[in-house]
């Protein structure tokens, strides 16, 4: 199986995140989902290793199923998914909005044929946040929608009308995960975490798209949809990369914070892995530019990859992101 954990000597030292993290309380329901329903393939399944739980912060008594799901013929944005038993749980994200700060809002896959998927993942039990819309972002003229499932977990679905999309021949039914939507709670904060802190680079940014009154995406009240102000900033490790985080701040719309939940073994989107090239020596500039690390460099067993050394750090929104080198 190809992956993007190995490094040359011209690469970055970090790529865009390898996989996404989604604990879910029904293994089989969404290993059914991404295989029958996404065309996604099966990679592999195991238990998880004690040194995970250590790196989680879980009792020993807590079992730990994975599996590993990709779109076939990608080598990144993998969905890894989670099953915690004998241990408490609720959603991360339990009746939010997107105006609800805190965790992962969403991960982004493309799809082919908007019209038709969207009615497919209604007849199986998704719902919309709001109906597909078609907008102009930026340079982009794409159609989304934003649909919930089982645990909280979002998935924006997006087609693009122009420019003609690169890079992802091995689309059928749907892509990888190619990019991620975080609420936060302020964005200058954030900025500082992800451009000073870790080092990312800025790929879009906007103080927030034209909104006319009405439909949308993000299911704001259309009577009010015209006064809510919403800018959104796209980074990246590198920019040539895949694997973005999006944040956005809603305004005029304050919710509830969910950052105290947004951690194992909760139920939702858990957090990102992103391949490093020198674990250490990248843990050891974070701390320098002032980054406590949510966890410190362990090595861990993590199929199919082999042993890697991973370590954590937090947003200050409560994002659990994992940076992971290959052992070779």
């Amino acid at each position: 199986m190809k992956h993007n954990l190995k490094f040359s000597a011209n690469d970055p030292e970090i790529k865009g995140f390898q996989e996404v993290l989604f604990s879910v309380s029904n293994i089989e329901r969404y290993i059914d989902f991404f295989t029958r329903v996404c065309g996604w393939v099966l990679v592999g399944r195991n238990k998880s290793v004690h040194t995970l739980k250590k790196l989680w912060a879980l009792d020993d008594s807590v079992q730990i199923e994975e599996a590993l799901l990709q779109n076939e013929g990608d080598h990144e944005g993998f969905a890894r998914l989670v099953q915690f038993k004998n241990v408490k749980q609720r959603q991360i994200r339990s009746a939010t909005h997107i105006w609800d700060t805190g965790g992962i809002f969403d991960v982004n896959m493309r799809t082919p044929d908007m019209d038709n998927w969207y009615r497919e993942l209604q007849n199986e039990g998704w719902n919309g946040i709001s109906e597909p819309k078609r907008y102009v972002f930026g340079i982009y003229d794409v159609s989304e929608v934003l649909m919930k499932g089982p645990d909280g977990i979002v998935i924006a679905f997006m087609q693009r009308y122009a420019p003609p999309l690169k890079d992802f021949d091995h689309m059928k039914k749907t892509s990888r995960i190619f990019n991620s939507s975080v609420t936060v709670r302020d964005m200058k904060e954030s900025y500082d975490f992800y451009i000073n802190k870790l080092g990312f680079q800025m790929f879009f940014q906007t103080p927030g798209l034209d909104r006319e009154t009405g439909h949308n995406v993000i299911g704001i009240p259309p009577n009010i949809n015209q006064d809510i102000t919403v800018p959104i900033d796209i980074v990246r490790p590198d920019k040539d990369n895949f694997g973005s985080i999006e944040y956005i701040h809603t305004n005029e719309l304050k919710g509830m914070d969910c950052a105290e939940f947004a951690k194992p073994p909760n139920l939702g989107i858990l957090m990102y892995r992103f391949p490093v090239k020198d674990a250490e020596a990248y843990a050891t500039k974070l701390k320098e530019r002032g980054l406590k690390l949510n966890s410190e460099i362990q090595i861990a067993n993590v199929p199919p990859y082999g042993d890697l050394k991973i370590f954590s750090v937090l947003s200050p929104d409560g994002v659990w992101i994992e940076f992971v080198q290959l052992i070779d």
